[in-house]
């Protein structure tokens, strides 16, 4: 069974630091555009982080196509 993930990909701004945060699943790709539209396709996001507090991270915002499988 094919799923479709919106994902944040982050890169924090000063230092090399990167996350990958799965934002929202469904099976049908076009219910994920239509929660993408309601974002800007890169932004600035501030994540926390147990050791180091706030980091500040340039964003961007995509969709993917994933095989699920063993359901």
């Amino acid at each position: 069974m094919k799923i479709f993930i919106a994902i944040t990909v982050a890169r924090q701004i000063e230092g090399d630091m990167s996350w990958v945060r799965v934002d929202k699943a469904h099976t049908q790709a076009s219910e994920i555009d239509n929660y993408l539209k309601g974002y800007t396709t890169k932004h600035l996001e501030s994540f926390n982080t147990p050791e180091f507090g706030a980091v500040e991270c340039e964003c961007v915002r995509g969709a993917m196509e994933v095989e699920l499988e063993g359901i």
